[in-house]
């Protein structure tokens, strides 16, 4: 990313996108971890989730299914 890229004026579709590709991104590189102590890490550091998070079991069931 050029620095005109990172600081020219963006619409809010255009603000949405590029926090859908970030954390798309995010999804993409936690998703490939295959230690599960490192997931669970990335997992609260990067998204705040933790086991006392409702739908932790779904989220632990579908990286191990990956």
């Amino acid at each position: 990313m050029t620095l005109f890229d990172f600081l020219k004026p963006r619409t809010a579709k255009g603000e949405i996108k590029k926090r859908e590709r970030e954390l798309m991104a995010k999804l993409v590189k936690l998703m490939e971890i295959d230690d599960e102590e490192t997931f669970r890490a990335g997992l609260a550091e990067e998204f705040g989730i933790t086991p006392e998070h409702p739908r932790y079991k779904q989220i632990m069931d579908a990286w191990r299914d990956g």
